[in-house]
């Protein structure tokens, strides 16, 4: 039986070519939730008129989807693991339910199609 040497098949190079490859595509998602935030945003703004008591409360909704958008832009998926872990660990209990509730969302979800 002969020996196949692999080893070529798994240089450093190509591994840091999927990580810059996954990285762009994490990359190009952020920019397209961003950009949807955004236009959300300001098509909530021109929606309202300006002179009514809707417009304030819409302005506030408008402010609160473009600071999402800027908080999704500038994420790095390192920030998120260690943002989710402390979350975690601070607050056990709200993070099972939040994970229970979440997992029966899906669960019926799934479950209708």
């Amino acid at each position: 039986m002969q020996q196949v040497d692999r080893s070529e098949d798994f240089t450093p190079n190509q591994n840091k070519t999927q990580v810059r490859n996954s990285g762009s595509t994490f990359n190009n998602i952020k920019t397209t939730v961003a950009e949807t935030l955004h236009s959300a945003a300001e098509a909530i703004r021109q929606k309202t008129g300006q002179n009514n008591a809707a417009a304030g409360r819409a302005g506030q909704a408008s402010d609160l989807l473009n600071t999402a958008a800027d908080y999704v832009r500038d994420i790095e998926p390192a920030q998120i693991k260690s943002d989710l872990q402390k979350q975690v660990r601070s607050n056990p209990g709200r993070s099972l339910l939040i994970a229970s509730a979440a997992g029966l969302a899906l669960g019926m979800l799934l479950r209708r199609r």
